[in-house]
C-alpha cells in the first residue's frame, strides 16, 4: 500500500498483517505501485520526486528512472504505473497529460497521448493496466473516461462519461484488471467500484 503522506509503501501479509515498511529515506510522495513477479521487483510511481523509484522484493533501492520535464522519459507528477506481459512499463505522466511507456529495459519508447479533449487525448490520466491482451487502459478523472490502446499507442476504444449511473463515473481514480480480464474501476466520487467485462467480438 502506497502511503503518500507517510512517504513509504507498507507491506501486509494475506492475512492483512502488516510486516514491513518500505521506502522511507527515499520517497517522497509514492503513489501507484506495480508489482514484476518474476523479477521480484517493486515500480512506485513517486509524484513528489517526479520519478519512477524501484526496489527488491525486501526493500532494497535498485534504481531511479525519469526526472521532472517534458522530454521523452521526463516525467511531471507520475502517479500510477503497470507492467505488461513482455516487461515493458507503463507510467501515467499525469501534468504532461500522456502515458509513457518503456522497454523492459527501462528505456523510454514513447508516448502515448497528450493534451486535449477528444478520445486519445488526455486531460488527466491517473490509474493504468494492462490486460492479458497487453492492451492498455487509462483512467482519465477529468474526462470521467478509459480509454484503451494496443501496445504502440493506438486508441481503440473509449467508454464512460460523467454520470452516477452504471457505466458513468465521477473523478474516477484507479483501475486493476484481475485475471478474467474484468476491469475493476474506482469511481471515486460516486463512492464504489464498477466492475466490466471485455467481451471479444462476437462471431458470426
Amino acid at each position: 500500500v502506497a502511503d503518500s503522506a507517510a512517504g513509504c509503501v507498507f507491506v501486509f501479509d494475506n492475512a492483512g498483517r502488516s510486516m514491513s515498511a518500505i521506502g522511507r529515506e527515499f520517497l517522497r510522495r509514492p503513489c501507484g505501485l506495480a508489482f514484476d513477479a518474476k523479477g521480484g521487483r517493486l515500480f512506485v510511481a513517486d509524484a513528489g520526486a517526479h520519478q519512477v523509484v524501484i526496489f527488491s522484493s525486501d526493500g532494497r533501492l535498485i534504481d531511479r528512472i525519469g526526472s521532472r520535464g517534458i522530454e521523452l522519459g521526463q516525467v511531471n507528477y507520475p502517479t500510477n504505473v503497470a507492467l505488461d506481459s513482455q516487461g515493458r512499463l507503463y507510467v501515467s505522466d499525469s501534468l504532461n497529460f500522456r502515458v509513457q511507456q518503456f522497454s523492459p529495459q527501462l528505456a523510454p519508447l514513447r508516448a502515448i497521448g497528450r493534451k486535449g479533449d477528444m478520445p486519445g487525448y488526455f486531460s488527466q490520466p491517473k490509474g493504468v493496466a494492462v490486460d492479458s491482451q497487453d492492451h492498455l487502459f487509462a483512467v482519465d478523472a477529468n474526462f470521467e473516461s478509459i480509454q484503451i490502446f494496443d501496445a504502440d499507442g493506438k486508441l481503440l476504444l473509449s467508454f464512460g462519461q460523467e454520470g452516477r449511473g452504471p457505466g458513468e463515473f465521477w473523478l474516477p481514480a484507479g483501475l486493476f484488471i484481475d485475471s478474467h480480464n474484468r476491469i475493476w474501476i474506482a469511481d471515486a466520487y460516486n463512492r464504489r467500484v464498477q466492475v466490466f467485462d471485455y467481451l471479444p467480438e462476437a462471431t458470426p
